[in-house]
C-alpha cells in the first residue's frame, strides 16, 4: 500500500510557481495571513490597555456575532462562486453580470434583515446585558448601529470578491481583503490612542470596507465587469442555489461557522464578558497557528478540483497520502510547542498581569490544535471533489457534540470546557470519521482504480 510519492507534491508546487496567476494568488493570500496574525498581536494589547477586559470581552462577542451572521448565506456564497465561473469559462459575459447582479441582491436583502434585527433585539434587552453600566450600554448599541452599515458595505464587498476569484483574479480578491485590514488596523491604534472606544473601532471597520470597495469598483471596471439586474434565466439560478449543491455548502459553511464562533457566544452568553476576555487570550495564538497550517491544504484546492475534473484520482491519491503525513507532523509539533510555552508565550504578548492563569488550559488548547489541523486535509479533499453529504454529516456530529458538552459542563468546567470539549470528542471517534472522508473521495487504500465521479 503506497502512500504518496513527495515527487508528485512537488509538480504541483512546481506548477504554481509557473503559474503567474496562482503564485499571485498565493502570495498575496499567505500576505494576508501574515498581516492578520501582527494585527492581532498587536491589537489584542492595546484593546486590553485602552478597553479594560470587559470592553474588550464585548467587543470579542460582537465581532464574533458578526461573522456568525454569515452562516445564512454559505449556500449563496460557495453556490454564486462556482456559477459565475461557469459562466466566465464559458464566454458569457452577460449572463455572468446578471449572476453578480443576482448575488448582490441576496447578499444585501441578507446583510439589511439581519443586523437590524440584531440591533433591536440587544436594544430591547439592553437593560438586562448592562444592568450596572449605563455609559458602557450607550456604547454598545452606538456600536451596533455603526455596525449595521459596517456589515452592509462588507457584503458588498464580499460579492466583488466572490467575482474576482470566480474569474480566476484570487489575487485581486485578496488584495481587498489586505486593504480594508490596513485600514482598520492603522484607524484602530490612532482612535485608541487618541481615547477612542467601541464605537470608534466598528468605525475603523467601517472606513476599511469602504477603501476596499472603493478599489474594487476600479477593479471591476478595468475588467469591463458590474452588476446587471437579474433577468428571467437568472433568477433561475435561485433553483441550483437552492438544489443540493447550495444546500450541501450552505450547510458546510454553517457548521463549519458555528464549531468555529460558538465558544465565544456561549461563553460570552453564559458566563459573561470577562470570561470570553481570558478564553480569547488562551486561544488566539493556536487558533493563528491553527490557520496558518490550514492554509497548506486549502491552497490545493483549484489543483485537486482540476484534477478531479480530468480523472486523476490516483495522482490526487498519492498527493494525500504524502500531504496527510506532513500535515500530522506540522500540526504534532506545532501542537505540542503550544502545550509546553503557551503560558509563557501570552505573557509575552499581554504581560504577566493579563495573562489567565490556567496552566492546563494551554495544554488543551495544544491538542485542540492538533485535532482540527489534522482534520482539515480531509475536509478540503472532500469539498473539492463535492462529496458534501458525508462532510456535513461529519462535521454536523462534532458541531452537535461539541456545543451539548460545552452546555452540559460549562457550569463545571468553565473556559476549559470548550478545549476539553474538542479534545474528548476527537479522541473517541470524530478523528477517525474525518480520515475516513477519503474513502468517499475515491482515496482509500482499496480504490487504486477509482473512476471519476459525476458531480
Amino acid at each position: 500500500m503506497a502512500f504518496g510519492n513527495i515527487s508528485d507534491f512537488r509538480e504541483i508546487l512546481s506548477r504554481v510557481a509557473n503559474h503567474k496567476d496562482y503564485r499571485w494568488s498565493i502570495a498575496s493570500s499567505y500576505a494576508h495571513m501574515l498581516l492578520n496574525i501582527v494585527v492581532q498581536i498587536l491589537l489584542v494589547p492595546l484593546y486590553l490597555h485602552y478597553l479594560g477586559k470587559v470592553q474588550f470581552g464585548v467587543l470579542m462577542i460582537v465581532l464574533a456575532s458578526i461573522n456568525y451572521l454569515g452562516l445564512g448565506l454559505g449556500w449563496a456564497s460557495s453556490g454564486a462562486q462556482r456559477i459565475m465561473g461557469e459562466k466566465y469559462t464559458e464566454g458569457k459575459t452577460d449572463e455572468l453580470q446578471r449572476v453578480f447582479g443576482l448575488s448582490k441582491i441576496i447578499f444585501f436583502f441578507y446583510a439589511a434583515l439581519l443586523t437590524s434585527s440584531g440591533v433591536l433585539v440587544v436594544w430591547g434587552a439592553d437593560t438586562a446585558l448592562f444592568p450596572n453600566d449605563p455609559v458602557l450600554r450607550h456604547d454598545v448599541i452606538d456600536m451596533l448601529l455603526v455596525g449595521i452599515v459596517y456589515v452592509i458595505v462588507l457584503y458588498d464587498l464580499n460579492v466583488d470578491r466572490l467575482l474576482l476569484m470566480a474569474i480566476g483574479k484570487q489575487a485581486y480578491a485578496n488584495i481587498l481583503s489586505l486593504i480594508s485590514l490596513t485600514v482598520f488596523a492603522i484607524l484602530t491604534i490612532v482612535t485608541l490612542m487618541n481615547g477612542g472606544g467601541l464605537v470608534q473601532i466598528m468605525g475603523a471597520q467601517l472606513l476599511g470596507a469602504l477603501c476596499a470597495r472603493g478599489v474594487s469598483y476600479f477593479m471591476l471596471r478595468r475588467l469591463a465587469l458590474r452588476p446587471r439586474f437579474p433577468q428571467n434565466d437568472e433568477w433561475q439560478t435561485l433553483r441550483r442555489l437552492l438544489g443540493p449543491m447550495g444546500i450541501g455548502y450552505g450547510l458546510y459553511g454553517a457548521l463549519l461557522l458555528t464549531l468555529l464562533q460558538a465558544d465565544t457566544l456561549l461563553l460570552g452568553l453564559l458566563l459573561g464578558a470577562a470570561v470570553v476576555a481570558d478564553y480569547v487570550l488562551i486561544w488566539k495564538i493556536a487558533d493563528v497557528a491553527m490557520q496558518a497550517l490550514w492554509r497548506l491544504p486549502e491552497s490545493l484546492t483549484p489543483y485537486l478540483v482540476h484534477m478531479d475534473v480530468k480523472g486523476e484520482h490516483q495522482r490526487m491519491r498519492s498527493i494525500y497520502f504524502t500531504a496527510r503525513r506532513a500535515m500530522f507532523a506540522l500540526a504534532g509539533v506545532v501542537g505540542l510547542a503550544y502545550a509546553v510555552l503557551g503560558p509563557y508565550i501570552v505573557q509575552l504578548w499581554v504581560g504577566p498581569e493579563n495573562a489567565p492563569d490556567a496552566p492546563w488550559a494551554y495544554v488543551l488548547a495544544g491538542g485542540a490544535l492538533f485535532w482540527m489541523v489534522v482534520a482539515r486535509l480531509p475536509a478540503v479533499f472532500a469539498y473539492s471533489t463535492v462529496k458534501l453529504k458525508p462532510l456535513v454529516h461529519v462535521t454536523a456530529l462534532e458541531t452537535i457534540l461539541k456545543i451539548g458538552f460545552v452546555l452540559i459542563s460549562i457550569s463545571t468546567l468553565g473556559l476549559y470546557a470548550p478545549l476539553i470539549a474538542i479534545n474528548i470528542i476527537h479522541i473517541f471517534g470524530v478523528a477517525i470519521l474525518y480520515q475516513k472522508l477519503s474513502d468517499k473521495c475515491g482515496l482509500g487504500p482499496m480504490d487504486r482504480n477509482t473512476k471519476n465521479v459525476s458531480h
